[in-house]
């Protein structure tokens, strides 16, 4: 293991990029040689493993957003699972870079879908503010943009890992703790 590597990659995660953004920059060969170092660091200071996730959950509600400040400009998302009762099982924020405002919703969504599948769920139902990429990901509006229609596609084929998938649109106002970690994270863009 290259210790100066591994260094480079621990401040640019600290400072907060993630595993994709970070890996060649700090000079390792492929990602999965950078999450080897992480866990053999790991391995070596003894922490324990991480918690099992719990699996094969039968019904689950995702709030995803996202956030562009320029549109284009730095941009983050959000993602937020929650059982049917309303208790809270996982959530994922992170920034992706530049992107606009569709882009970051989209890209919340996925986020949010792969976390669903991670945890085991076999229905899930997806809840966005964006009008237009809700009515999209329903066929309702036909997408004319280049950069949205491969997040289309991913989206597609995320839902198929589930028994039952379903889009559906929420006001702002209800989908408020999505938005808060999006901006959060999007915080930890401009302040580092």
């Amino acid at each position: 293991m290259n210790v100066r590597n591994l260094k480079t990659l621990l401040s640019l995660i600290a400072g907060g990029g993630d595993l994709d953004e970070s890996w060649e920059v700090s000079g390792f060969s492929s990602r999965a040689d950078a999450k080897g170092a992480i866990e053999s660091l790991s391995r070596s200071l003894g922490d324990p493993p991480p918690a099992v996730k719990p699996r094969g959950l039968e019904r689950a509600i995702l709030h995803a957003d996202g956030a562009s400040r320029g549109n284009p400009g730095p941009s983050a998302v959000a993602a937020i699972i929650h059982l049917p009762t309303g208790e809270e099982l996982a959530s994922v924020a992170k920034r992706i870079g530049r992107a606009t405002n569709n882009v970051a919703e989209y890209r919340a969504v996925i986020e949010g879908m792969k976390l669903a599948r991670d945890l085991g769920v076999r229905e899930l139902v997806v809840y966005v503010d964006s009008e237009l990429v809700m009515k999209q990901l329903t066929g309702a509006y036909r997408i004319r943009s280049k950069d949205l229609e491969p997040l289309a596609r991913e989206v597609a084929a995320e839902a198929r890992h589930f028994a039952k998938c379903a889009f559906e649109h929420v006001r702002r106002e209800e989908n408020r703790e999505a938005d808060r970690l999006a901006n959060e994270a999007l915080d930890r863009i401009e302040d580092s």
